[in-house]
């Protein structure tokens, strides 16, 4: 079983030695702190019924718990609280709560009702101006934290979803330690306390407040508002009204007398800067319709090409050969900024350009791949080589000639064209 921090008196927190750190941070000393308390709750009307201090072994950080005389639910007291440190590992902290007179234990609502000041600059003075914001506000937070109450009653949990919400606690939240964590699992199986039901949510946050006794000054006021959030977050606690804050007067600030000005005076420096709009926008009119200009001339040569006549042109290349072509002679190749449609067109009549003849090169080679042309033509040393071999090849024929061999009967040809005609008969 874990040992709950010990409680101190008044007196042991008082003597405590104060820090001395660096030029910047700002003591706020535990004796100020309560002593800011006593006059404020004394101030609003409160009394201070008990009061409960604890502190770590070297009183660096303290904590203060004091019960008050209001409660109007009898469940639920009324209560301050605050922590505050040497040691720079907690900032100032106080707010407004409700003691749980059956258990003991504390609430701390979970939005609201509670502040912290790192000790620098002003934090002093912030300290005093925070407790007043708190007290004067204490009411509403405690009719807050009764309204919750009261609806958790009327929750109630099996077993398992208690148990479920306590490893959110543990495990997501991480505000119990495993000893806190044991804590509450006994308290599910055998109550400390006796509940209108023992299975309503009230009994379970009860539960969670006597683990947190166990806390330690350090995180323990924190631990308390991370429990009361997340139990108003599941089931959408509603909240009471808005807190009430301390307005400072504000002071009068008495003007300089000015001298009057009339509403229908003009200012040179206005009439310039008018001027220079309107020209600018003039400019930009202009731009905007010569645009407009180049984009009309655009499209209507656009359709007057869509409307070009066919014209059909021969042409006949240098080898004789004569193609048939369309020739597109309409507006289209007029001067567009020609506007007299009686005169004829200026590209009209123009020569086409005659080309050059044809000539044939003596060293070209028109066959294989460089034959984009072919000649009947022969070359003269071919027609030479050609003709010398023509004669090489009839005298060799004459020689081997032999007309003696051959035997034409003329005889013969006439006698069997006799008897085929006899035949014939």
């Amino acid at each position: 079983m874990p040992k709950k921090i010990a409680e101190c008196t008044k007196a042991h927190l008082v003597s405590v030695a104060l820090p001395n750190h660096a030029a910047t941070y700002t003591v706020i000393s535990h004796q100020s702190v309560i002593d800011y308390v006593y006059t404020e709750l004394a101030t609003a009307g409160f009394t201070i019924l008990d009061e409960e201090f604890r502190c770590t072994a070297d009183g660096q950080i303290a904590q203060g718990i004091h019960k008050l005389s209001f409660n109007s639910d009898p469940e639920l007291s009324m209560m301050f609280v605050w922590t505050n440190s040497y040691n720079k590992q907690v900032r100032f902290k106080c707010g407004v709560g409700a003691y749980i007179n059956l258990t003991g234990t504390t609430m701390v609502c979970g939005d609201m009702g509670s502040w912290a000041r790192k000790h620098t600059g002003t934090a002093d003075e912030e300290t005093i101006k925070t407790i007043q914001e708190q007290i004067a506000n204490a009411h509403m937070y405690y009719n807050q934290l009764a309204a919750d109450k009261d609806i958790m009653k009327g929750i109630i949990l099996n077993k398992r979803r208690q148990a479920q919400m306590l490893g959110i606690l543990f495990a997501e939240y991480q505000i119990l330690t495993t000893e806190q964590a044991s804590i509450i699992r006994q308290q599910m199986d055998r109550p400390s306390h006796v509940f209108a039901d023992s299975n309503s949510l009230w009994a379970f946050y009860n539960y969670v407040t006597i683990a947190l006794q166990h806390s330690h000054p350090k995180t323990w006021m924190e631990d308390q508002r991370v429990l009361h959030y997340f139990m108003s977050s599941i089931n959408n606690f509603q909240q009471c009204n808005v807190p009430a804050q301390i307005v400072p007067a504000t002071p009068v600030v008495i003007e300089d007398e000015t001298a009057f000005v009339d509403p229908n005076q003009t200012n040179i420096l206005d009439q310039i800067a008018a001027a220079e709009a309107d020209q600018e926008a003039d400019l930009m009119d202009e731009d905007l319709r010569y645009k407009h200009a180049e984009v009309a001339e655009i499209l209507d040569l656009l359709i007057n090409a869509d409307e070009a006549e066919e014209i059909s042109v021969l042409y006949t290349d240098p080898m004789g050969n004569t193609f048939e072509t369309i020739d597109f002679h309409n507006a289209v190749t007029a001067d567009p900024k020609d506007d007299d449609d009686n005169e004829l067109d200026i590209w009209e009549g123009a020569p086409l350009k005659e080309e050059e003849p044809f000539e044939i090169d003596e060293n070209q080679e028109w066959t294989g791949e460089n034959a984009s042309h072919m000649s009947l033509e022969v070359a003269p040393e071919d027609r030479e080589r050609a003709e010398i071999e023509l004669t090489i090849l009839d005298e060799k024929v004459n020689e081997d000639a032999n007309f003696d061999d051959l035997d034409f009967s003329l005889e013969d040809n006439e006698k069997e064209e006799e008897d085929n005609t006899t035949d014939f008969f």
